[in-house]
């Protein structure tokens, strides 16, 4: 039978973070799975909360500090902390549906299989502006290749699962370094690539990347989240992201090349200055053009470090040394 970690890593949510740990405790419990929160260096409440509900949940639930702030750095203590075979990623924001964690887990009985992971659905705390269309969603983690189950292999970095409903098994992401730590949240900073970086590399390596889509979580978007200046800044930050990726993974000529590709005709756009009433179309073209400067604004901060972003390409997993501490061989910037 394979075995399984549900993963919740948190940072300041002590009031959102329950709806995504109780079903996933209720879930855990029918699947014989763990599930381990990591505070991710939480100045809230958060740490009372998860302590109140490992008590009432123990022996399902376990929670974990990790003292380093940012998502990788979460994640990569799930995998440390993971006494399972697979480890499975639900996010803080995040309400698994009945039947996401066994249609995730039945995948692995593919021995070869060694990620997966589902659709993501938005959904909103209250009715979002009529300007925020469907175009919009996928930067705000939503995520649907259809519905039909396949296989994932040589695809655009898009379409590999995303971090809020993924999975992988234990043994292979540790064997490949885990996540690095140049990508993935870390308070303000919201670059993002962690997952898709850790999915190329075991697509290169030869493991199965599956997409299961009876696997279905329902992502709650915040309200502050529905602005344009936070989709602009979003879009932004995710062009940065995906130049690193680009550098870390095909180098500078690879990366020239995806400029030239997506970026084109998007850094010969007007600009648009945003202004009621919204038009969305041109908003949707504004947002595309920050995130093309946002590439090129990437290149510029990841051009000088690119022997580090190539070298450290296999780090080491992270372990534990005899006294507790957590390591990687993973250079610093």
């Amino acid at each position: 039978m394979i075995t399984a970690t549900v993963a919740i890593c948190t940072h300041n949510r002590a009031q959102l973070v329950t709806r995504a740990i109780e079903p996933a405790v209720a879930q855990g419990q029918a699947c014989q799975a763990e599930v381990l929160v990591v505070d991710n260096a939480s100045t809230d409440d958060t740490p009372g909360v998860l302590a109140r509900m490992a008590r009432d949940a123990a022996p399902t639930l376990h929670v974990v500090r990790e003292p380093r702030l940012g998502l990788s750095a979460a994640r990569n203590r799930a995998l440390v902390e993971a006494s399972a075979d697979v480890v499975v990623f639900l996010d803080d924001d995040a309400v698994p549906r009945p039947g996401w964690l066994r249609a995730l887990l039945d995948t692995y009985a593919n021995r070869d299989v060694a990620c997966a992971g589902g659709p993501i659905v938005s959904q909103f705390f209250s009715p979002p502006p009529s300007w925020l269309t469907q175009q919009f969603h996928p930067v705000l983690s939503a995520y649907d290749l259809g519905p039909h189950a396949r296989r994932l292999r040589n695809c655009p970095s898009w379409e590999y699962p995303f971090g809020g409903n993924t999975s992988f098994r234990v043994s292979t992401a540790r064997a490949l370094g885990g996540f690095s730590t140049r990508f993935g949240l870390r308070g303000g900073r919201q670059l993002a690539h962690e997952e898709t970086d850790l999915c190329l590399r075991i697509d290169r390596a030869g493991g199965e990347i599956h997409y299961v889509p009876g696997a279905v979580i329902d992502h709650w978007i915040l309200p502050e989240r529905l602005t344009p200046a936070f989709l602009l800044a979003r879009y932004r930050q995710r062009g940065e992201s995906a130049a690193y990726f680009e550098l870390r993974n095909r180098g500078l000529l690879g990366a020239l090349a995806h400029l030239r590709r997506y970026y084109g005709s998007a850094l010969r756009a007007a600009p648009y200055r945003v202004r009621e009433p919204i038009d969305p179309m041109r908003l949707l073209h504004e947002c595309r053009r920050r995130e093309a400067f946002g590439y090129l604004g990437g290149l510029a901060r990841g051009i000088p470090l690119l022997p580090l972003l190539r070298r450290d390409m296999r780090a080491s997993a992270p372990s534990r040394e005899a006294d507790g501490t957590l390591t990687c061989t993973e250079p610093k910037a």
